[in-house]
């Protein structure tokens, strides 16, 4: 199974625009085994917040709305996904993953804003 496999698999589903965002937004990495979800929608993620930041993209106008959006629900897959393993390891990935995620999208607004 792969990443978008596993997005496509999500229920509720998605919108489709924003499930066709977040599958924009991960590339290549779409394709990539669905053990690295979490690192690669996290990594989607802090790619997508940067060109927002850097843009200046904040308006329903700019499309800022729907990109928040994508960055939000890649961000959610990547916590659900850690999340599932269900086991102490797995407990200690989710920790990790979120400082992680904490670390990464918090240095971009404080670089970026």
């Amino acid at each position: 199974m792969t990443v978008r496999e596993w997005i496509a698999q999500r229920t509720p589903p998605p919108p489709v625009v924003l499930s066709e965002r977040m599958l924009a937004a991960l590339a290549g990495d779409a394709d990539l085994p669905a053990s690295r979800t979490a690192d690669v929608c996290l990594a989607a993620a802090t790619r997508s917040l940067d060109v927002i930041l850097s843009g200046n993209c904040f308006t329903r106008e700019a499309g800022g709305a729907l990109d928040l959006l994508t960055v939000d629900g890649l961000a959610a897959y990547a916590f659900e996904h850690a999340s599932q393993l269900g086991s102490m390891q797995s407990m200690q990935s989710l920790d990790a993953l979120a400082v992680r995620g904490a670390h990464q999208l918090g240095l971009l607004m404080t670089q970026r804003v």
